[in-house]
């Protein structure tokens, strides 16, 4: 949406007003995950073609996606500055060399399919590049931009259900005669989330 060109756009957002159709954003790596400039996942460019190797860890959707958001190195130069240095993709997921791990089993938001994908010389075609070739970190930079506020209301919308159980169970156990908020190390465990909690919302903008 942010820079693929028109016909990326009508070739794979088209289909998805048509029918029921899922994509996966491919970046982070056991190696690098907020640290993007790390990415090893590569790829180089054979005639009209681009051939990509490496693997991604924890892509959200990745076991139903049809497609998937790749992002590479595609200048092997340690010297080349990130802005310059990595090429951005859509890659079908049913495309040959494309294999989807295992679903991972999280700490917190277990219906979230989050697996890992390996790609073995996987060929794209050029019309495929997401923005231009070189400009992939400029590309997740702005997807970023787009998306972390939304986790970071998803975060805190979690956070408050959580609060909301704990006081909730706290009322209800009760351990030595009385309910186990009324212990002193519960309720400032339950003072310190609450406190977190507002933290949050304040920083986030919804103060």
């Amino acid at each position: 949406i942010l820079a693929g060109s028109h016909e990326l756009k009508k070739k794979y957002l088209g289909r998805m007003t048509e029918e029921l159709l899922m994509a996966a954003y491919g970046v982070t790596e056991p190696h690098a995950g907020s640290d993007v400039a790390s990415a090893r996942t590569s790829s180089r460019k054979v005639g009209d073609e681009y051939v990509i190797n490496g693997g991604k860890m924890w892509i959200t959707n990745c076991g139903h996606a049809n497609w998937i958001f790749v992002f590479t190195r595609s200048d092997p130069d340690p010297k080349c500055p990130a802005g310059k240095a990595f090429t951005a993709f859509v890659v079908d997921a049913d495309a040959p060399g494309v294999t989807v791990g295992r679903k991972e089993w999280n700490m917190g938001q277990r219906a979230s399919d989050t697996r890992g994908v390996t790609f073995d010389d996987v060929v794209v075609p050029a019309e495929n590049v997401v923005g231009e070739p070189g400009g992939g970190f400029k590309v997740a930079m702005k997807c970023f931009d787009k998306t972390r506020p939304t986790v970071g209301a998803m975060s805190l919308g979690l956070a408050r259900r959580a609060l909301d159980e704990a006081s909730k169970y706290s009322l209800e156990r009760k351990t030595m005669g009385k309910p186990i908020v009324m212990h002193q190390a519960i309720s400032f465990m339950l003072a310190e989330m609450a406190m977190r909690y507002e933290l949050g919302m304040s920083e986030i903008g919804f103060i």
